[in-house]
């Protein structure tokens, strides 16, 4: 978490809407910034009454049906489907779209969550104040893989971690406070910071962390932070590794953009000079702005997508509030863009497509792709370009959450993942070919919303990360009920292929798997490859799971030392092998729902 950054726009927000902060002063603001923050504050003061009107309206409005406190163990594979929906900036003058870009050879990376909200005491329960955040970290089994990378990710989370509780427990005496000495003009506080991945492969980790803030006052903050990393190494990357020209020349690249696409021109900003003089490649972090340095030094805030690199500038950091935030994009092919670090669109990639859902094709007229669903015939198509494909046996929630995934194969295939929530934590993927303009349906695979790494403090939701490697979680009847989740791979059909050898079991239901009957299974190898060896292994003999393929067979260690390949016909509650019924054969199987 960016917190050095964040302090002085955040307490400059905090300070203008009303707020006092003891004992913390906004270092690094030139006396144009000052004075332009001033006229900022001034004018928002202007507008408290007719805002506060506004507030009464809202609050009435507002559910005030929430528990005291949520926690996010709680939570569903719905809200990491929200929390991976592109991001839009609140500024009315500019709005910010992330394009998700997962290319070929990317770790795998999981998101760690902390949610929570508190109501008043008084027996009102108002809605006082709520705070969720979250950290990218790399999936437990890939650790020793990336080591690196997974020390510097996982120094991100436990910051988060330390100081999630204390925060949260600040931001309630403050709102409590406030609801206290003026109840009816209380606007509800609320801190939302969000990691999402925008780039991911096996050279490059970019992430951008939203924060959406309110802490009293007139109006709320908004703002963006970008983190990069190299894979290899965990290091982060500086902004000179990316850029081939000097840092004036990169200033003055940044101005003029600035001013060509600003409604009022170079009038819109503080002194621009002044403010971009301050920003480098590398900077000092003896000359930070918590230092008071008059020449302190700030770093670019930026991040990687598909289409370029994009320079930020938040809300206060180079002209007013009512300005909002500014964007620089540069494309990978620019002479000044280090082509080495480039996204390699000629191997498989796959990135997050917006199509929307409509309910009448009448709704859709300006729209190319866009998928209309019809809840009489529980069917939904996909109209893609020139194309269209029918699912009829849709079952997912009318306005549940969904996302849209586009894979691009490095042979030319291309295919469409339209993943929706149909139950609790259950999902459904309907895959479509669009290759060469074309749009065919082609099947549909379900997993669940499982959380992974469940018996440590960094569990949480898996995060799609790479495009030839990613995981898909779900629950399986074969042996009892146990989750898992496996590496897969886009199949000659669009579909996924699962690779057993790297299942990992989650959580079983029947910790103790013994046989009441003989059985025949297949002997494995130490690398749980098959032999072809068929043996019978005798009642009484213990098993733990430790692989499966999710469709006809279960991978067990016996109680002897021995990797065994159990094949199950029907794999499920009522799965026989041989005919016999997999109960008969393992007494004691326990099933949940």
């Amino acid at each position: 978490m960016k917190r050095a950054n964040i302090i002085a726009p955040l307490c400059a927000a905090l300070l203008l809407s009303g707020c006092s902060i003891p004992g913390i002063e906004l270092p690094g603001y030139s006396d144009t910034k000052e004075e332009c923050a001033a006229k900022d504050s001034s004018e928002d003061s202007s507008k408290d009454e007719s805002e506060e009107d506004t507030k009464k309206t809202d609050e009435s409005n507002e559910d005030s049906s929430k528990e005291d406190e949520s926690s996010s163990d709680a939570a569903t594979e719905a809200e990491t489907l929200e929390e991976e929906e592109i991001e839009e900036s609140d500024s009315e003058e500019k709005e910010y779209k992330l394009v998700n870009v997962y290319g070929s050879g990317a770790p795998s990376y999981k998101s760690v969550n902390r949610s929570g909200s508190k109501l008043s005491d008084d027996g009102k329960k108002v809605d006082l104040c709520e705070k969720s955040q979250n950290a990218i970290m790399v999936v437990a089994d890939l650790e020793d893989e990336y080591p690196e990378l997974a020390k510097t990710l996982k120094a991100s989370a436990d910051t988060m971690l330390d100081n999630y509780d204390s925060e949260f427990e600040e931001m309630y005496g403050m709102a409590k406070s406030q609801y206290e000495s003026d109840p009816d003009y209380f606007g509800e506080y609320y801190d939302d910071e969000h990691q999402e991945i925008t780039r991911s492969d096996s050279m490059v980790l970019s992430i951008l962390e939203t924060e959406d803030f309110y802490g009293g006052g007139v109006h709320g903050y908004y703002a963006v932070y970008g983190y990069n990393y190299y894979v290899s190494n965990g290091e982060e990357i500086s902004l000179g590794d990316v850029v081939s020209v000097s840092e004036d020349e990169f200033a003055t690249i940044i101005k003029a953009d600035l001013i060509d696409n600003a409604e009022d021109g170079e009038g819109t900003f503080f002194d621009l000079d002044e403010s971009l003089s301050h920003y480098k490649y590398d900077p000092d972090e003896k000359k930070s702005i918590e230092s008071g340095a008059e020449d302190y030094e700030l770093g670019y805030n930026w991040y990687m997508t598909i289409d370029g690199i994009h320079i930020v500038f938040n809300q206060y950091d180079i002209a007013d509030y009512a300005s909002g935030s500014f964007e620089v994009v540069f494309d990978y092919d620019e002479e000044i863009v280090n082509e080495n670090l480039g996204f390699d669109t000629s191997r498989t990639y796959c990135y997050k497509e917006e199509i929307p859902f409509y309910e009448s094709e009448n709704e859709a007229y300006e729209d190319e792709n866009y998928i209309i669903y019809n809840s009489q015939k529980s069917s939904f198509v996909l109209v893609y370009g020139d194309g269209s494909a029918e699912f009829d046996d849709y079952y997912g929630e009318e306005t549940g959450a969904y996302n849209v995934y586009h894979f691009v194969m490095d042979d030319g295939r291309e295919y469409i993942h339209l993943s929706t929530a149909f139950g609790n934590d259950y999902y459904d993927t309907y895959v479509f070919d669009v290759t060469d303009g074309g749009c065919e349906k082609v099947d549909i695979f379900g997993y669940t919303g499982v959380w992974i790494d469940v018996d440590t403090e960094y569990s949480g939701p898996k995060v799609l990360s790479s495009a030839d490697s990613f995981i898909i979680v779900d629950t399986s009847s074969a042996l009892g009920t146990f989750t898992y989740y496996n590496y897969y791979s886009i199949g000659d059909d669009g579909m996924p292929q699962a690779d057993p050898k790297t299942c990992v079991i989650v959580k079983v239901s029947t910790e103790d798997i013994v046989s009441a009957k003989s059985v025949k299974m297949e002997k494995l190898d130490d690398s749980l490859e098959s032999t072809g060896d068929m043996i019978t292994v005798q009642s009484g003999t213990g098993f733990t799971i430790v692989s499966t393929d999710g469709v006809s067979f279960v991978d067990l260690l016996s109680s002897d030392g021995q990797y065994l390949r159990l094949y199950i016909d029907n794999i499920g509650y009522e799965g026989t092998v041989d005919g016999v019924s997999i109960q008969d054969i393992f007494p004691g199987l326990e099933y949940v729902g």
